[in-house]
């Protein structure tokens, strides 16, 4: 992923090849991160797109379920929960002073003492 260029600029994203997609998020984001200059912005791209992910799934799986697809509802529902634990994981990571995200070391949401 790091070393990915594009060989060619291509019109669209969606006729983008797999390198040139990936050079194309890189760039963005490193150009996005070099203006906050700090590893924080890593994680608050990361928070945003788990979030939409969890979204969607959701979506999905409210979709087949209205549907009466209960078994592939429940598939959808299950990834939404991953994505769930994932973005709660996340956000509990200390990236630095900047992370207004993470738990303060004064609040104990881990639920053990010292």
């Amino acid at each position: 992923m790091f070393d990915a260029t594009p060989e060619t600029p291509v019109a669209s994203m969606k006729d983008a090849t797999d390198d040139q997609k990936i050079a194309y998020v890189v760039d963005k984001i490193e150009e996005l991160t070099d203006e906050f200059g700090t590893v924080f912005s890593y994680k608050l791209i990361a928070d945003y797109c788990i979030y939409k992910l969890f979204q969607h799934h959701n979506d999905v799986y409210s979709s087949y379920f209205e549907k009466g697809n209960q078994d592939t509802a429940l598939n959808w529902a299950r990834d939404a929960g991953q994505f769930q634990v994932i973005g709660h994981t996340l956000r509990n990571i200390l990236c630095g002073p900047d992370d207004f995200m993470a738990p303060t070391e004064d609040d104990d949401s881990s639920g053990t003492s010292a």
